[in-house]
């Protein structure tokens, strides 16, 4: 694993004008254009883009398709592709969103952005706060513009690329969104305690370390502990988050606090947290992200629920 992996610059770096990443400069001038573009132009390039991927990504078109099939058998096959088919165009959008949330003024984004029960967030302020939330394809886009109006910090993984990584919390920073690394779970904890928010999205299979196995969609899925762990640890009031795409912008759910969480029993709040997830992807099925292989870790003696899909996906 790479030194970079590791500490990601703060600063610009003069080794970010080396040819290895001129690439990451197209792409970013690319966002940068398309950015300013008015937004019902944003999103058709964005979601041509995510309907280009539908074709043209077999293996994470099967996956999504099979993640359809294990959680929603009720539906119709066409029905189940419809929705595949709007995750990626999501995903897709997801791609140009940057060039607005990093470079685009304040006023623009937040006429774009609605919050439903910011006043349950409001009244936890000065107080230790978790804010648990789920991986929809409009993470960036829904958050960003809560943090100017309640100041978060969200547990993230550190992206390989330092210049990628730079230019992304350079953005963020514009919105007062700070991120800390999910190496960094101490740091985390003592933000919480000194009576601030943090967000954490807990939802996708991290592997068998830290996790357990609870229901999801009846289907007996590995999902980190840390929604209880960090809660019980800063002494947190917990509300729970999704953050979605309305005709022409966001909106950002927030549920009253959490009664009795955690509950001193582990299963039982990571069965709470997964069924509340369970429960939005429900109501809105096309904003998830169904690409990711969510059952990839099985317990023990049960086979792959991917087990005619390639190895190297997900």
């Amino acid at each position: 694993m790479s030194k970079d992996h590791h500490h990601q610059p703060d600063t610009f770096q003069a080794r970010f004008l080396l040819p290895q990443f001129w690439g990451i400069w197209l792409w970013l001038a690319i966002q940068w254009l398309i950015g300013r573009l008015p937004y019902p132009a944003i999103k058709a390039i964005g979601h041509g883009t995510g309907w280009l991927a539908y074709k043209l990504l077999k293996r994470r078109r099967k996956i999504a398709l099979r993640n359809l099939g294990l959680c929603l058998p009720e539906k119709s096959q066409a029905e189940r592709q419809r929705i595949a088919l709007a995750s990626f165009k999501g995903a897709g959008l997801t791609l140009f969103e940057s060039g607005l949330i990093w470079w685009a003024r304040h006023r623009r984004v937040l006429n774009m952005h609605r919050v439903e029960g910011l006043e349950h967030l409001q009244a936890c302020s000065g107080q230790p706060t978790l804010l648990l939330g789920m991986h929809n394809s409009c993470l960036e886009m829904a958050y960003g513009p809560l943090s100017l109006q309640h100041s978060l910090r969200i547990m993230f993984r550190i992206n390989n690329n330092p210049l990628w990584e730079w230019a992304s919390q350079l953005g963020r920073r514009r919105f007062n969104l700070v991120m800390v690394s999910n190496r960094k779970a101490r740091a985390f904890l003592r933000y919480l305690r000194a009576g601030n928010t943090g967000v954490l999205y807990a939802d996708h299979d991290l592997g068998r370390k830290n996790s357990i196995f609870v229901p999801f969609f009846g289907i007996p899925t590995a999902t980190v502990t840390t929604p209880s762990d960090f809660a019980r640890l800063s002494g947190a009031k917990v509300l729970f988050a999704c953050g979605r795409r309305e005709a022409g912008g966001y909106v950002v759910e927030i549920s009253p606090p959490w009664e009795n969480f955690p509950s001193g029993n582990i299963e039982a709040d990571i069965c709470r947290f997964s069924q509340a997830v369970e429960a939005k992807v429900r109501q809105y099925p096309e904003e998830y992200i169904w690409m990711h292989r969510r059952f990839k870790t099985r317990p023990e003696g049960e086979a792959s629920l991917y087990q005619s899909l390639s190895d190297n996906a997900g």
